[in-house]
């Protein structure tokens, strides 16, 4: 919101009869809301964990991972999670 509609939702309020539990009620929701936000748009730190250069996966892993991929199958989502997933668990 840019600052002419804050300050327009802002007098609104003002105009409004609350009492003093409805404005800690709304004080209240408007910060966890923020808090809320704030936290979806932090990302933790990602720490990759090291994989030696001569690691050879099992003949299980291979199987699995190995042949074609389903038509729907993101690569990059599946990336993304494998090393999210790896980096909290070796914390």
């Amino acid at each position: 919101m840019n600052a002419m509609s804050l300050n327009h939702l802002w007098s609104y309020l003002q105009g409004l009869s609350l009492t003093a539990s409805n404005q800690r009620w709304l004080a209240n929701h408007l910060i966890e809301a923020a808090e809320s936000a704030e936290s979806k748009s932090q990302k933790k730190e990602l720490v990759f964990p090291k994989i030696p250069k001569d690691y050879k996966p099992s003949a299980k892993v291979l199987a699995m991972t190995c042949g074609p991929l389903p038509n729907n199958f993101d690569v990059e989502k599946e990336l993304d999670e494998m090393w999210e997933e790896r980096a909290y668990h070796t914390r």
